[in-house]
């Protein structure tokens, strides 16, 4: 089968469904069931800008309807029961919560405990993300902001990547006095990611207030820490975490090896 068109895939996937979805599992469906094999770099934000798109360009003719942040379901499948998030609804939020600051999304990106021994620490190591099964690689060596070191047992360091990018300052730890104590790091990061798996370094951080502040360092603890009595995920933080892939160096190791061993029983 041919990939369909974004807004196709999308709107088969609720035509199946028959309920409202969050945009990252409409994404995810999409490449599960094959409706496309060419995913890009962002499944996730593409689905999201063309549901957002046709219900801003279309209002009450869209073929979808928001009912929650995030959530979207088509209009047909409306009923009496169903909230519809309303433009008024959202202007409202806006202005009594800022939008969560508008949703500022200072952290864009993140990883969870990502493995050392998937990386190869060459030079300038690769790091390598995908926002979700099928999707394209994105190198994230070159992204700034936030990090933590892990052993088994707890976080033993926490630092930032700014004047060296993320690639550089985990490669130091490789061989400086942490060396031998981590295994897993994790890391929160400013750029966000463009459709081409790039990152975009024009960041406009000028009108972040004290509070921002306060709810980004909140909500990197609560996600990094996983606190057991913390409920909510954290204020400002509406980045979407990669999943780590294992570099191709390393394949190509594992792989020579096992012809090694394979030679060495003959």
């Amino acid at each position: 089968m041919s990939d369909l068109k974004w807004k196709e895939a999308i709107v088969k996937v609720l035509e199946e469904e028959k309920k409202a979805l969050h945009y990252t599992v409409i994404a995810e469906l999409i490449a599960e069931k094959g409706y496309r094999k060419s995913l890009g770099a962002t499944p996730q934000d593409t689905v999201s800008a063309n549901i957002t798109t046709d219900i801003n360009t279309n209002k009450e003719k869209s073929i979808f309807a928001k009912v929650d942040r995030g959530y979207y379901i088509l209009r047909k499948f409306l009923d009496d029961g169903t909230h519809l998030l309303t433009e008024e609804i959202e202007i409202k939020n806006k202005k009594s919560k800022k939008a969560s600051s508008e949703k500022l999304r200072i952290i864009n990106s993140f990883g969870l405990y990502w493995n050392r021994n998937l990386v190869h620490w060459k030079t300038t190591p690769d790091l390598l993300g995908i926002q979700q099964i099928g999707a394209t690689n994105v190198n994230f060596k070159n992204q700034i902001g936030i990090y933590l070191l892990h052993d088994s047992r707890e976080t033993i360091y926490v630092g930032q990547a700014i004047e060296q990018p993320l690639g550089q300052r985990l490669r130091n730890h490789t061989s400086d006095r942490l060396s031998g104590r981590w295994d897993r790091f994790s890391w929160f990061g400013f750029y966000p990611v463009n459709d081409k798996g790039g990152l975009n370094k024009d960041l406009n951080f000028d009108d972040i207030t004290i509070q921002d502040f306060g709810d980004i360092l909140e909500a990197i603890l609560i996600e990094s820490i996983e606190p057991r009595q913390n409920r909510k995920q954290g204020n400002l933080f509406a980045g979407i975490e990669y999943l780590q892939q294992e570099a191709p160096e390393i394949k190509k190791r594992m792989k020579e090896q096992l012809i090694r061993e394979l030679t060495d029983k003959l």
